[in-house]
């Protein structure tokens, strides 16, 4: 007898994509790509953001904010740069007037924000209102051709050195707490 090699995978269809018209919906040729930049995250060398978005904005050439979306209950994001290779994708077009766009607006809940720097040192954010990111080139929107939206985050990437910080704090040495019982229960 023969062994005949048999490869059943090699037949099967995606189980999820029935038409080629859901596979090109999909996918990434089906958006527009725009890269947001912000001048704080470049000064504060920001590589990584978890912030919990409240409303989402964007602001026309004319300085008009026009609401995309709000999240009354808030929604914790994970926000990370072009450098991760990482993007967030809108599920449907914005309903946005025909224009250009110049900022999109993120508002900030109260607490639950964190700004992960490159050094993957970790920095708490309260009092924070609104993040306002700048649209590179611009955004176009036309009335006929509406398509969700990437969204890429120019920040800084992380420095080599973070990575090996793990392995530093095991060398580390520990202070010694040199306070009394009575101490810690005073204050």
């Amino acid at each position: 007898m023969k062994t005949i090699t048999y490869y059943p995978t090699m037949f099967h269809t995606n189980p999820f994509a029935h038409k080629w018209t859901d596979i090109y919906n999909l996918s990434e040729n089906n958006a527009k790509d725009v890269e947001l930049q912000n001048d704080m995250v470049g000064e504060k060398g920001i590589s990584e953001m978890i912030v919990n978005i409240t409303a989402f904005a964007a602001i026309d050439e004319n300085g008009k904010e026009h609401r995309i979306k709000d999240f009354p209950q808030g929604n914790l994001v994970n926000i990370k740069g072009t450098h991760s290779g990482l993007f967030i994708k809108t599920n449907s077009a914005p309903e946005l007037n025909p224009g250009t766009y110049t900022t999109f607006r993120f508002y900030l809940g109260g607490s639950a924000n964190t700004f992960i720097l490159k050094d993957r040192s970790e920095m708490e954010v309260s009092g924070l209102e609104y993040i306002d990111f700048e649209i590179r080139n611009g955004l176009k929107i036309d009335g006929e051709d509406k398509k969700p939206v990437i969204m890429r985050f120019d920040f800084e990437p992380y420095t080599l050195v973070s990575f090996f910080n793990p392995i530093r704090n095991l060398f580390k040495r520990q202070k010694p707490a040199n306070r009394n019982l009575t101490e810690c229960l005073s204050s």
